[in-house]
């Protein structure tokens, strides 16, 4: 039963009002936890309500903030609602719940915040009361819900101590970063993740014409990488993903890394696309470059490379042909009867972790990066 006491004037004041000069509650504690029941009586209070519920909350604040006692601030916020349910009396009381760890509490105000919030803060209350409960899974799963409905103060997830037991989770790193992406120590911190699962190769690496094609699903890079992939952020958040990507492995340049992968296009039926690309970075983990490097670009056409040691990149490109044309007998049984050169392509990592061309006429690394140099 929801207890409502109006506010009256003039011959309709109650007795209680007369003795005590004080604006009755508008709503009783046994009911301030109850959404349906401060959403039926908010626009209810009168004047004299809300200034008793102003004096109660800024008593409350005062001992929250200035005097650093959530303790003694619960009674001061919890008697300011129950004159006026507002949101930001509903807000401290939150804090003060959570700063006592009164968990199931905050949790219940927070029913109501659901209420006055914009979703994605109440969401992010929620998160804050998971991360007092170490609760991890349920803590990124409310932090990240919030952040996609629109929650976007970087500060306060980055800032917040109640998130320090998640900080050096890989899902959490790649909340921050994918959103927020101007924190430099947690982008560092997920790069390191990233870069170590990928196996380190030695060069020089070859990718040959019958292997370009494979694809190994166990190998998928997590899209919680997605920030250092270019392309990937915008599968992760489509409906309808029609790339998937394998990470191959990595290798040290002299100022920064070089990773190699593949990606696959899912959505046809048989002999999908797949294109081998290098990824190479700076000290930080920013993109310098992302060009493909071989790839079963078509039933027809494929390419294989090798990286050599000397930071050139050979290309070559081939023209395959099968025993049945496959626009009239498809490729289910079909047999691949030659492979035929038909281009040649090279490409050199330059010292500033660039992919580039060859220049004509240049065969070695060292030649081509005299010639830029030259430019």
């Amino acid at each position: 039963m929801l207890l409502i006491y109006g506010c009256s004037t003039g011959s309709n004041t109650t007795s209680s009002e007369n003795k005590s000069g004080k604006a009755p509650v508008l709503l009783s504690q046994e009911f301030i936890f109850n959404p349906d029941s401060v959403k039926h009586v908010t626009e209810k209070a009168s004047p004299a309500q809300k200034a008793e519920s102003r004096k109660l909350f800024m008593n409350g604040l005062d001992l929250l903030v200035n005097k650093n006692n959530p303790e003694a601030s619960i009674e001061y916020f919890k008697e300011a609602v129950s004159y006026y349910p507002d949101e930001k009396s509903y807000s401290f009381l939150f804090k003060a719940y959570l700063a006592t760890n009164r968990l199931n509490m905050a949790d219940s105000v927070n029913r109501v915040n659901f209420g006055f919030l914009e979703y994605c803060d109440a969401l992010f209350n929620d998160a804050l009361v998971y991360a007092a409960k170490k609760d991890t899974v349920e803590c990124i799963n409310a932090l990240s819900e919030s952040v996609r409905t629109g929650f976007s103060s970087g500060e306060k997830v980055t800032k917040e101590p109640l998130f320090d037991f998640v900080r050096e989770n890989r899902e959490f790193q790649g909340m921050v970063v994918a959103n927020f992406g101007n924190d430099e120590l947690m982008r560092k911190k997920l790069y390191a993740h990233y870069l170590k699962s990928f196996d380190d190769i030695t060069l020089p690496f070859e990718l040959k014409s019958d292997s370009v094609a494979a694809f190994n699903y166990d190998r998928y890079i997590n899209y919680d990488f997605a920030a250092f992939v270019p392309g990937m952020e915008d599968q992760r958040f489509s409906r309808m993903v029609s790339q998937e990507y394998m990470a191959i492995g990595k290798f040290k340049l002299s100022k920064g890394y070089a990773i190699i992968y593949k990606a696959i296009e899912v959505m046809g039926d048989t002999l999908n696309p797949v294109t081998t690309s290098i990824i190479t970075y700076d000290s930080l983990g920013t993109v310098v470059s992302n060009s493909v490097i071989s790839c079963f670009c078509s039933p027809p056409e494929r390419k294989s490379c090798v990286i050599n040691p000397d930071m050139s990149i050979y290309i070559t490109e081939l023209k395959v042909s099968w025993q049945k044309d496959p626009l009239e007998s498809g490729y289910s049984g079909n047999t691949i009867t030659s492979m035929v050169e038909t281009g040649k392509k090279k490409l050199f990592i330059n010292p500033g972790n660039e992919v580039v061309e060859m220049p004509e006429g240049k065969e070695s690394v060292a030649s081509a990066e005299k010639a830029e140099s030259l430019r």
